[in-house]
C-alpha cells in the first residue's frame, strides 16, 4: 500500500490494554483501535504516551504496530507509529519494524539525557533507518528540554517532515507554526490548546482525549480550521472543564475511569501507574459526569 502522507488532521493515540500482570492484550487493542477508526479521525498514533509504548516490550509494541497499521489501513486511514525508546539501538530497530510493516511514518519523543548535538545525531539515524517520514515528539520534560532553536533545527534534517508539541507554553507552539520549514506539519498535542492552536496554523491534533471524545475532539479541530469560533470553543470549554477535574483527581485514573464507562477495557497503564478504585471513580463522576456525557453526546 502505498504510504499516506502525514500533513495534518486528527490522529487518535491508542490505548495499548494490558492485563494484570501488565501483558499486552491484542485482541482487546484491536477492538479498542477499530471502534476509534470508526469516527471521524484521520488515522492512529501507535505506541505514544496514550499507547503506554515506552514501558511496552520490544516485541509488544512491534505486535501492536503490526495491528495497528493493518487496521489503519483496512480503514484507508494513516498510521504513524512512536518508536522513541531508552536507548537509540531499540528505536531504530522499532523504526525499521515500522517501516517493513507498512508505517505511513514513525515518530519519536527525544532521546533521554542526550545532549542537543547528540540528538541531531539520532534524528538522522532513524530517519535513515525508517525512510518514511519522521515527525518530532516535543514534550519538555526533565532531561529534555530544548529551545525553539533546537527543535527548529532539527526539523532541518532530510526526512524529518513535522512535529508534535505537547508544551504548555502555547507561544512556543505558535513560534513553531511561523517559523517551521516549509512543508513541515507542526500537531497540537496539548490537548486544552487545539482550538487556538488549530487557528493559528497547526496542521493537526494529536491528543489522548480523542480516544474517549473522538467526535468532540475531530468537531474541535474541524470547527476551528473552518473558522467556527463558536462551535470550536464551545466543544473546548467543555473539554477543558473536564481537564480541571481531571487534573485534580489524577489524569491516568480519570482517563480509565472512563473508558470503564464507555465500556472499554480500562486497564491500559502499567505499574507503577496509578489504578482507580470504586471510590475514586464515585468521586470522580460526582463532578465529572455531566461534562463527560456532553462530550459523549457530540455527533
Amino acid at each position: 500500500m502505498a504510504i499516506k502522507p502525514i500533513t495534518g488532521g486528527v490522529l487518535v493515540p491508542a490505548c495499548s490494554p494490558c492485563d494484570t500482570q501488565d501483558r499486552f492484550l491484542e485482541t482487546e487493542f484491536a477492538v479498542l483501535l477499530e471502534q476509534a477508526l470508526k469516527k471521524p479521525l484521520d488515522g492512529a498514533y501507535l505506541c505514544g504516551g496514550t499507547g503506554d509504548g515506552m514501558k511496552m516490550r520490544l516485541e509488544e509494541r512491534k505486535a501492536a504496530s503490526e495491528i495497528g497499521i493493518a487496521l489503519c489501513h483496512k480503514q484507508n486511514k494513516a498510521a504513524l507509529v512512536q518508536v522513541g525508546a531508552f536507548t537509540m539501538r531499540d528505536s531504530l530497530e522499532l523504526a525499521e519494524h515500522a517501516a517493513a510493516s507498512g508505517a505511513d511514518g514513525v515518530s519519536s519523543v527525544p532521546l533521554p539525557g542526550a545532549s542537543h548535538g547528540q540528538q541531531m545525531q539520532y534524528y538522522r539515524a532513524l530517519a535513515k533507518a525508517a525512510g518514511i517520514p519522521v515527525i518530532l515528539y516535543y514534550m519538555p520534560q526533565p532531561g529534555v528540554n530544548f529551545s525553539l532553536e533546537n527543535v527548529l533545527e532539527t526539523l532541518t534534517i532530510p526526512g524529518v517532515t513535522g512535529v508534535k508539541s505537547s508544551t504548555n507554553d502555547f507561544f512556543f507552539t505558535q513560534q513553531l507554526i511561523a517559523e517551521k520549514p516549509a512543508g513541515c506539519a507542526v500537531f497540537n498535542g496539548k490537548d486544552e490548546y487545539l482550538a487556538p492552536a488549530v487557528f493559528h496554523g497547526a496542521d493537526g491534533g494529536i491528543g489522548m482525549w480523542a480516544t474517549v471524545f473522538p467526535a468532540a475532539y475531530a468537531g474541535i479541530y474541524h470547527a476551528a480550521k473552518a473558522g467556527d469560533y463558536t462551535r470550536a470553543f464551545d466543544l473546548q470549554k467543555t473539554l477543558n472543564a473536564l481537564c480541571v477535574i481531571v487534573m485534580r483527581k489524577g489524569l491516568l485514573q480519570s482517563f480509565a475511569c472512563i473508558l470503564h464507562e464507555l465500556g472499554m477495557h480500562d486497564r491500559v497503564f502499567r505499574a507503577p501507574a496509578p489504578q482507580y478504585d470504586a471510590a475514586f471513580a464515585k468521586d470522580f463522576f460526582a463532578k465529572a459526569r455531566p461534562l463527560v456525557e456532553k462530550l459523549i453526546s457530540v455527533s
